[in-house]
């Protein structure tokens, strides 16, 4: 199954969404076209289990981060994470323009959801730990605006920007915006 999800990458990201078709990814992926189906029944369900690996990354790059989250410095461990989820995306720059461009319809907006929530419940727990360091009063909504802050542009940078992706410079940028956000002292 992963080598079928390796070519809707592909395919997905050098023709997009509209120019691929099951056809193209099964060629791809070096299977016949009723292999794919037996696995996907249709290129938006070989689509939404591309969108859900994505977003698994996404929240691989949090766990990554979980330790130095919950026990380091907090402004070292969000530009930590926010640098690993621009590297993700930028590893995958084309592809996350093309879904977020004309397929970000695709993809079970619950599992999406339940991703997310795991993510701000992490960030939570940490944002808890350095409460008397926080500007925002609200943590819950201070760290569901950081997570979701941190993920609609980092999606978007995909889209729109380039230059800023592969300098760094949104890493950085978003970095400082989000500890700037947070911290009394910064």
């Amino acid at each position: 199954m992963d080598v079928l999800l390796e070519a809707t990458e592909i395919v997905l990201s050098q023709r997009g969404f509209a120019g691929a078709t099951t056809n193209h990814i099964a060629d791809a992926a070096g299977v016949s076209i009723g292999t794919l189906y037996h696995y996907f029944p249709s290129k938006e369900s070989l689509v939404e289990a591309v969108v859900h690996r994505m977003w698994a990354r996404e929240l691989g790059v949090l766990e990554v981060h979980a330790e130095a989250l919950a026990n380091g410095p907090l402004e070292d461990a969000i530009r930590a994470i926010v640098r690993d989820l621009v590297a993700v995306m930028a590893a995958r720059q084309m592809l996350y323009r093309r879904w977020y461009a004309e397929a970000s319809h695709l993809g079970r907006l619950d599992e999406g959801l339940e991703i997310t929530a795991r993510a701000v419940a992490a960030v939570r727990a940490a944002f808890e730990r350095n409460v008397s360091r926080l500007r925002p009063r609200n943590v819950a909504f201070a760290a569901d605006l950081v997570v979701k802050l941190a993920l609609a542009m980092v999606r978007t940078g995909a889209r729109d920007y380039e230059r800023e992706v592969a300098s760094g410079e949104l890493a950085s940028e978003l970095g400082d915006v989000i500890v700037r956000y947070l911290l009394r002292d910064a």
